[in-house]
């Protein structure tokens, strides 16, 4: 759900916004990563002469459809998996996901001894929400015998070498187009918003905002959110300009020279992600409130680095609401950042920071964010109850407590991030791009 986040003007945005609502606190420490990789299989000698079937799926699917700077290679390495040819069979066979949920289940990316357990088929094939998106991203589903050979493949024990049987040529089987992408239908109570479609050309990426006003003239209480995107994005966010006065009308460019981006105190974080389809839906009488004469701005990042077609970019949002005389509580968004980030090459550091209340709150939602060399993030109640765990940068759950935890003024949260400075050659910090690093809080909660 709500987890992939920023970068640029977002996680700018975010850090300007902790210091109006309470603060930054840090503290750090170090701690060694957990090893994920198990015991891979032994791999039977072959003695034919052409290429094995694991050189063949390499080639032809992961080569052609994942391995990719967007997605499976350098820089990005989502989910933490590396399918370049050199990388691939050791990142998979028998080796523990990031997916908070496919590791609830037990599965390995790759399981030798079970298909069904084989966290790679489960993302070809349907994954469920908390299971992310499938794969490949940005396109069309692999023909049906490309996703078969990778289930006889591991059917055979997963081999790096040696031929498996019953395995046609995989190098001319077309995939499907992608899907198109179809505008959802608005609320019945609510209203819908809509950034209109703009083109993102072959090997760029662009961020873009747009500000628009609710097509009502009367308050809204908002008790679930939906957010409808086709594949691409990197994020999605949903501000409240504080001060319209200070930002241009319609569609923008990032521009972080323009005064529209650098006004961070005048606008307030509603709702994010990085997935294609988002629900949020708030406690039984919790809401946030939309004045009607409000100016709201969308945001949205798209990559089309690996690409050799135009993308096409766009985003619905579906606000429903609620009656006001049903809204007993005010959300509030909780962001807290924690800045004391350094890790040299080839090292691995955790650090930590710790938020307090001020106040009596319900938390009912809780998510985190990291960049690309984070390992894991871990967020603990100051009793030290686990609330919280991520292992996928760009993956992170969403953890909704229901009752809403109680905390009482002086309660809190620890949370620890640890990233690993495995390919630069110069000490990671704190910054705004993806090849920086970051350690963030997010959540929401009523007083």
């Amino acid at each position: 759900m709500f987890t992939r986040f920023l970068y640029s003007s977002f996680i700018f945005l975010l850090i300007m916004t902790v210091s109006v609502l309470g603060g930054i606190g840090c503290s750090s420490d170090e701690e060694e990563p957990e090893e994920i990789l198990t015991e891979t299989p032994t791999t039977p000698d072959s003695t034919d002469t052409g290429p094995s079937t694991f050189q063949t799926i390499q080639t032809a699917i992961f080569d052609a459809s994942c391995a990719n700077s967007a997605c499976h290679a350098a820089p990005t390495i989502t989910g933490g998996l590396d399918l370049t040819a050199t990388a691939s069979y050791a990142n998979l066979v028998n080796v523990r996901p990031q997916n908070n949920d496919a590791l609830a289940a037990g599965m390995l990316r790759v399981d030798s001894t079970n298909p069904d357990n084989s966290f790679l088929l489960t993302k070809l094939t349907g994954p469920t929400q908390a299971q992310g998106e499938r794969m490949p991203r940005s396109s069309g589903k692999l023909h049906d015998e490309k996703i078969e050979a990778i289930r006889k493949w591991i059917a055979a024990g997963a081999p790096q070498t040696g031929i498996v049987e019953g395995i046609p040529d995989l190098s001319n089987l077309p995939d499907l187009p992608p899907e198109t992408f179809a505008p959802p239908p608005p609320p019945v109570n609510g209203v819908q918003l809509h950034l209109p479609p703009f083109d993102i050309p072959a090997g760029t990426e662009r961020e873009v905002f747009f500000s628009t006003k609710l097509p009502i003239n009367k308050d809204l209480f908002v008790n679930k959110i939906e957010i409808f995107y086709p594949s691409g994005s990197h994020h999605f966010i949903l501000y409240e300009i504080l001060n319209p006065n200070n930002v241009p009308d319609g569609f923008r460019n990032l521009d972080p020279n323009q005064p529209f981006v650098l006004a961070i105190f005048d606008r307030r974080f509603i709702a994010g992600t990085q997935t294609e389809e988002t629900t949020y839906e708030f406690p039984k009488g919790v809401a946030i409130r939309f004045p009607a004469d409000g100016v709201y701005d969308l945001n949205a990042h798209f990559l089309n680095l690996s690409g050799v077609d135009t993308l096409k970019g766009e985003v619905y949002v579906n606000l429903h609401a609620m009656p006001e005389e049903e809204m007993e509580h005010t959300a509030q968004p909780l962001f807290h950042v924690n800045l004391n980030i350094f890790v040299p090459p080839g090292e691995t550091r955790k650090t930590g920071a710790t938020w307090k209340t001020d106040k009596p709150i319900h938390l009912f939602l809780l998510s985190s964010h990291m960049h690309r060399h984070g390992d894991s993030f871990q967020i603990f109640r100051l009793n030290g109850e686990l609330l919280h765990e991520s292992f996928a940068y760009d993956d992170a759950p969403t953890d909704l407590f229901n009752p809403p935890l109680f905390l009482d003024r002086g309660d809190g949260l620890r949370y620890e991030c640890t990233h690993t400075n495995h390919d630069k050659n110069k000490p990671i910090r704190f910054g705004l791009t993806s090849e920086d690093e970051m350690c963030i809080v997010l959540g929401y909660y009523y007083e």
